[in-house]
Formats: C-alpha cells, structure tokens, sequence
C-alpha cells in the first residue's frame, strides 16, 4: 500500500522545487540576477507557498507544477523578468488551489 506524503515531505517537495528554481534563473537569466538575488527569490517564494497553505495534500502539487511553469515561463518569454515569472507562478497557484 502506498503512502501518503507528510507535512514534511510536501514542505521538502516544495522547498526542492523553489531550490531547482532558482538553479534554473543561473542559466537563464545569467546576466540579470546575482546568486544572492536568487537565493533572496527562492526563499521568498518558499516562504510565501508557507503563507498561502502549500504544504497540504491537495496542494503541494499545485505549487509544485506552478513552479515548474514559472520556468517554462522564462525560456519561452525571453524579456520576461524573474518578477514576471514569481507573479506568474503565485497567479497560477492562487487560482487552483484549494
């Protein structure tokens, strides 16, 4: 029988998608945004997902899968900022979750 996630392995689920994030802005943003920038963007994020209840079972996926479109986000929208993509991806999270 499977097991469910708990708290804490959807908090390090997140937390592991807002880190993979951040290593995604090094390569495609690698002019516009320092490593204390993107530190300072990854914890923001993972902070505001703890704010917003992500760490539930019907939710952590949503953040999750949002997180992963803020990165298609800013391959496809070459001018797009990593503001654009933050907005982004707590827009899309904000209107699916439960």
């Amino acid at each position: 029988m499977a097991s469910q996630d708990t708290d804490l392995e959807r908090r390090s689920k997140i937390a592991e998608a807002c880190i993979d994030f951040g290593s995604h802005l090094f390569t495609v943003r690698v002019s516009s945004v320092t490593p204390d920038d993107i530190q300072s963007c990854v914890k923001d994020l993972f902070e505001w997902f703890e704010e917003h209840e992500a760490f539930t079972p019907g939710n952590s996926g949503i953040a999750i899968h949002a997180v992963g479109f803020g990165e298609q986000f800013l391959e496809s929208r070459k001018t797009a900022t990593v503001d654009d993509a933050v907005e982004a991806i707590r827009n899309l999270y904000k209107s699916l979750a439960n």
